[in-house]
C-alpha cells in the first residue's frame, strides 16, 4: 500500500476506480463502436443503398506494422527491410519486433472523448542482438518513439486505418494493421 501522498500506481486508469487494470475492450470499444455507428449512418446513400463501410480495427489484439517513423528530432527515419511491429494485449503488455530485437513493455492508457486515447509505453525491455549500424538506428528511433509516446489515434488513410501514435511534439509515428499470415 502506497504511503499518504505518494504517487498510485501507474498502471490504474483514471475511469477505473478500482485500481483493475485498464482494458481497450471498454473505453475503446465504446469510441469505435461510435465510429462506426457514424460510418454505417454515412454510408447510407439518398436512395437507401449503403455502401461498403469498414469497420476500425481495435487498437488491443492486432498486430501493427509501422510504415512511418520519425527521430526524437523530428526527422523521418528510413524503414528499410522488415519494418518494427507494435502489439498491445487486452491485459496491457506491448511488444513486437523493434529493428533488430523483440521488445517488451507495459502499455498505459486511459479514456478520452475527443478521438485521441492517452497511451504511454512504460520502460521498454529486450532481447540483445546485434545487427547492422542501419538496423540498430531504426531500433533506436522506435525504442524513443514509444518512451515519447503521450496518445494515440485511429485515422483513415485509403482504404485502411492507420494507428497514428502522437507525443509532445505532434505525430511520430504511423502504423498499418498487419496482414495476417
Amino acid at each position: 500500500m502506497p504511503a499518504a501522498g505518494a504517487a498510485t500506481p501507474a498502471r490504474r486508469s483514471p475511469a477505473s476506480p478500482s485500481g483493475a487494470p485498464p482494458s481497450f475492450g471498454g473505453a475503446l470499444s465504446c469510441v469505435l463502436a461510435a465510429c462506426t455507428a457514424t460510418q454505417d449512418s454515412a454510408a447510407t446513400t439518398a436512395g437507401g443503398s449503403k455502401d461498403s463501410a469498414t469497420a476500425l480495427p481495435r487498437i488491443d489484439a492486432v498486430t501493427w506494422r509501422c510504415v512511418r517513423l520519425v527521430d526524437p528530432s523530428g526527422n523521418p527515419v528510413e524503414l528499410s527491410g522488415r519494418p518494427p511491429t507494435l502489439r498491445i494485449s487486452p491485459e496491457g503488455k506491448a511488444s513486437g519486433f523493434a529493428g533488430v530485437n523483440r521488445y517488451f513493455a507495459d502499455a498505459i492508457f486511459g479514456n478520452s472523448n475527443n478521438g485521441s486515447l492517452p497511451l504511454r509505453f512504460g520502460p521498454v525491455g529486450a532481447t540483445r542482438m546485434a545487427g547492422p549500424p542501419e538496423r540498430a538506428a531504426i531500433e533506436s528511433a522506435f525504442v524513443a518513439m514509444l518512451s515519447a509516446v503521450r496518445s494515440s489515434r485511429i485515422a483513415a488513410s485509403g482504404s485502411e486505418p492507420m494507428l497514428v501514435m502522437q507525443g509532445e511534439k505532434g505525430d511520430c509515428a504511423w502504423f498499418s494493421p498487419q496482414a495476417t499470415e
